[in-house]
């Protein structure tokens, strides 16, 4: 399409002759190829674009019946290029640092996990897609016990670290169409799509095993609760699925902590305990 643009300004170049200036609808097709392309794709089109108005730039003297002046003509590419330059380097800083600051928007800045912002966006989009397929999903809540424990025996820069190792670990013990995120202080989320509740409860084992390993070899005296919710089909909204999780991940705390409780939603029981806000915790059987 950039290139297109450029032959189309090229045109019009030609036919209105010397005599108007296209330079900066080059711009158009030059900022549009840097900012939907690449880098590559914007110098690409800078050096097309300063080859095409050269070349109308001696169509339109030839037709006027006037010589071309070669010192003349390389000042004006060289010009030419220099100012196409500039903005193709300007747009992509510019597009750099936008990219950089939707990053950390989406990133938990200690753990370098998705946040809970991400993390909801992502999970709608697999709820939407467990709506076309069928199939089962699951969420789960993994939140650290004796967490506060750390802080205030070790500090607060090793229950920092203690996070970090979580999240690596989450990453590592699952499978990579799975979301990981850290949803605030010592919880995690962990999405698994297309998984029924026999998986589910062989990989969140797998994970509690996993994260166990890696607080022992930190000497971290920290064990972990999950609560886990299995929809045969998909919720009404995230918000619905993640109450559900978190209530079974407290009843896994109230009932001894360490533990893994597992629950599967279908339409028959989808609405036996309503979702509850934090702080008006509801029991689930």
């Amino acid at each position: 399409m950039a290139l297109g643009l450029t032959l189309c300004v090229g045109v019009g170049d030609v036919l209105t002759g010397t005599e108007v200036s296209f330079i900066l609808l080059y711009l158009a097709p030059i900022a549009f190829a840097t900012w939907f392309v690449s880098l590559g794709g914007g110098v690409l089109l800078t050096i097309a674009s300063a080859a095409v108005s050269a070349a109308a730039d001696v169509i339109g003297r030839m037709q006027e019946g006037r010589g071309v002046i070669a010192p003349v003509l390389a000042w004006n590419v060289i010009v030419q290029l220099g100012t196409f330059m500039a903005l193709v380097l300007l747009l992509e800083a510019l597009k750099s640092r936008l990219e950089g600051e939707q990053l950390l928007a989406r990133t938990d800045a200690l753990t370098q996990v998705p946040n809970r912002r991400a993390f909801i966006e992502a999970a709608t989009l697999e709820l939407e897609r467990a709506r076309r397929s069928g199939r089962s999903i699951t969420f789960a809540f993994v939140d650290c016990d004796d967490f506060k424990f750390v802080n205030d025996a070790l500090g607060h820069a090793q229950g920092d670290a203690l996070l970090v190792v979580v999240a690596q670990t989450l990453r590592s013990a699952t499978r990579a169409v799975d979301a990981v995120a850290r949803l605030g202080g010592d919880e995690f989320g962990l999405l698994l799509p297309e998984t029924d509740a026999e998986v589910a409860r062989v990989l969140l084992s797998r994970v509690r095993g996993t994260l166990d390993a890696a607080m022992a070899r930190n000497g971290w005296s920290v064990g972990f609760s999950i609560g886990a919710a299995t929809f045969a089909l998909p919720p009404r909204s995230v918000d619905e699925m993640m109450a559900r999780a978190d209530e079974l991940m407290y009843e896994a705390k109230r009932t001894g902590k360490g533990q893994i409780r597992l629950e599967t939603i279908t339409p028959a029981t989808a609405d036996v305990v309503p979702p509850a806000p934090r702080g008006e915790r509801a029991s689930t059987a």
